[in-house]
């Protein structure tokens, strides 16, 4: 009698047990989408916020990436080159353990402080500047310094969609203007078209070009900075060679500048005003960004002919006699 009674309540435990595993197993897909649920009420509620907050700034944003002639009018292509590179590292960022941190909350402090401190001056470049840092302590807090450290460059990267203030923007445009229209004038008499300058204007024997502000390479300078840094971190994994690569954008953009004013006086000079200042105005944009591509790819070339001597020569065995 003894028997059967055992098995049964051995039958019964093993019923509750599987129940009970049963139960566990039935609870953890409730659990995920609870949690799922809330960081998604989180996460909408802190866009939410941040876009009641910085709405002055966007609005500032936006009407400086549309207006007339425009220095900024490829910032939302900065917005889509940045979440593309984040795309790009998605194998890497989910290998990396998730390590949130209560000091992205002292970022996100600063960023709001300094935001208030803009809008209160009037200074939306700083304002512009709080947002990437509010955004830096966002990730930090819900995410940590690893998950920050791998999308770094993404983040920063937005910099070059804040519009720098007018002041400055007036201030370097007229230094740059005068520096392209001199170095126009020293080409253009190497090429054997007399030219004189008074101010920003070139004097032609049979034309003369006014070199306004939107002509002195400023707008292409702050885009090819930002193409020079995206082309240098996507190519290059030597930290060196990325900035030099970086760097190396500012004098291409220079030169491409005045490559461009002389392509545009001799123009002038040989078919008249106003094939300058027609279609060959615009057409010389385009050129001045295929010049300054080419130039990417000259300088990315003799960098990597140089690091493949330094690397050659680092690996040669000295010859002990």
């Amino acid at each position: 009698m003894a028997s059967p009674i055992h098995s049964v309540g051995r039958d019964n435990s093993g019923l509750a047990g599987g129940d009970f595993h049963k139960q566990e197993i039935s609870r953890k897909p409730i659990e995920w989408c609870i949690v799922k649920v809330q960081n998604l009420l989180k996460t909408s509620i802190i866009i939410i916020l941040l876009g009641i907050i910085y709405y002055p700034m966007f609005c500032w944003v936006w009407e400086r990436w549309n207006a007339t002639e425009s220095y900024y009018s490829h910032g939302p292509l900065i917005i889509i080159t940045s979440l593309f590179i984040v795309w790009v590292k998605k194998k890497e960022l989910k290998k990396l353990e998730l390590q949130p941190s209560n000091w992205g909350i002292v970022l996100v402090a600063l960023g709001l402080l300094l935001h208030l401190s803009g809008i209160w001056a009037g200074v939306y470049f700083v304002s512009g500047f709080s947002f990437i840092l509010a955004i830096t302590g966002l990730i930090m807090y819900f995410f940590g310094k690893r998950i920050l450290k791998e999308i770094w460059f993404p983040v920063t990267f937005l910099l070059f969609m804040v519009p720098l203030p007018l002041v400055i923007i007036s201030d370097i445009t007229f230094k740059m203007k005068m520096f392209a229209t001199h170095g126009a004038v020293l080409a253009l008499n190497k090429i054997g078209i007399t030219s004189i300058q008074e101010g920003s204007t070139i004097k032609m024997p049979y034309s003369y070009l006014i070199v306004e502000g939107q002509c002195s390479g400023l707008k292409y300078l702050i885009s090819l900075l930002a193409f020079g840094a995206a082309f240098a971190y996507l190519i290059r994994k030597n930290i060196a060679v990325r900035w030099m690569l970086f760097l190396s954008s500012i004098p291409i953009a220079l030169l491409a500048n005045i490559f461009r004013i002389v392509l545009m006086g001799w123009v002038s000079d040989v078919f008249g005003m106003e094939a300058a200042h027609g279609w060959f105005h615009d057409f010389s944009g385009f050129l001045l960004f295929f010049f300054a591509a080419v130039g990417f790819l000259v300088v990315n070339n003799l960098l990597t002919t140089q690091v493949k001597i330094d690397t050659n020569t680092k690996l040669e065995i000295p010859n002990s006699k």
